[in-house]
């Protein structure tokens, strides 16, 4: 839907745009790092909305939406050389080349220096020989979708190199793949947040000890159509209007009367992704907490294919996602 903006929206736009993280050089609103093009930006920005690229999310500036991405160990796979030398290429230099080759924002070298410690004082209290120049056996990861490019990226360049080493990644989502990980079924859970309480307690419970290793940085991306030209930036106070629990908004008018009176379709992840808890808790104000009534998936590429094909489309995934679709998708600045 076309629309007219007054002088004071347009120049509202061109403001935001320039202040927070817009660049040229993108095809249709879209820089290279996956910053908008402030050439292309028409639509409504809110004061103080910032996109994500790795350069905000790096420094901290993409606010609330930032957060670290986690690989939970269980101890007793690091008495295993296969284990071991896995985890040690995932934090090597090449292997954090590969977390910025899928669209994610490497650790800065002191995060990268504790995870590494963490790693090493568990893999000397777990007594594992050192592995040898012949590795053979079976890594077993499921967890976050968020998480599983990088740790798919890594096992292929791993197993390459050590071709008699199996490590299958799975895509159960952070609460589906804790579930596995409690039952003692992986080695390694991918999560795109902390694990809870109530999975501490359940891994006790079973007997599993386990590390927690920050491995990247994510900017969870709120997108649009590719073809929407009235929206390049939302708060979070709208975020929270259109998905807490219970909420009636059905058009895009009801949020803002200056927006179309469209119907809004709603995309996200389901309820045992990570992603759903972080979002909802930072927007939200509970994690959990949101309306049920939005097309949802274990798939973010289910996500990425439901927006790209609905003009008045809103969805939510992890950045890399939209790194790799940039091309089907529009990222909104977000003002916290």
């Amino acid at each position: 839907m076309s629309r007219t903006h007054s002088p004071l929206w347009l120049s509202v736009a061109l403001v935001a745009g320039l202040m927070f993280g817009c660049n040229g050089g993108g095809d249709a609103g879209t820089g290279a790092d996956g910053g908008a093009d402030e050439a292309t930006l028409t639509g409504y920005m809110p004061e103080g909305a910032v996109f994500p690229t790795p350069e905000t999310i790096e420094a901290g500036e993409y606010v609330p939406l930032s957060r670290p991405l986690f690989l939970y160990v269980r101890k007793d796979s690091l008495k295993r050389p296969e284990t071991v030398a896995f985890l040690r290429y995932y934090l090597s230099e090449e292997g954090q080349d590969l977390v910025e080759e899928t669209g994610y924002v490497r650790l800065s070298s002191a995060q990268l220096q504790e995870t590494t410690k963490t790693l090493e004082d568990a893999i000397a209290e777990a007594g594992a020989p050192e592995p040898g120049e012949t590795l053979t056996g079976q890594v077993v990861i499921d967890g976050s979708s968020t998480v599983s490019p990088i740790s798919s990226a890594v096992s292929e360049e791993f197993s390459i190199k050590n071709p008699d080493v199996r490590v299958p990644v799975g895509t159960s989502g952070t609460g589906g793949g804790f579930k596995k990980f409690i039952a003692g079924e992986t080695d390694i859970n991918d999560a795109s947040r902390p694990i809870k309480e109530s999975e501490v307690e359940q891994c006790t419970t079973n007997g599993i000890e386990y590390i927690e290793l920050k491995i990247a940085i994510d900017g969870l991306t709120v997108v649009v159509n590719k073809d929407n030209t009235w929206l390049d930036g939302l708060t979070v106070a709208d975020l929270k209007k259109i998905w807490e629990p219970n909420s009636t908004i059905q058009k895009w008018s009801e949020v803002n009367p200056e927006f179309p009176d469209e119907p809004i379709k709603l995309f996200g992840p389901d309820t045992d992704s990570g992603t759903f808890d972080y979002f909802t808790e930072e927007v939200c104000g509970e994690g959990g907490a949101s309306r049920s009534d939005y097309q949802q998936n274990t798939d973010d590429n289910f996500l990425v294919t439901g927006v790209s094909n609905d003009e008045n489309a809103l969805g939510y995934f992890g950045f890399a996602y939209y790194v790799e679709n940039k091309d089907k998708v529009k990222a909104l600045a977000i003002a916290p």
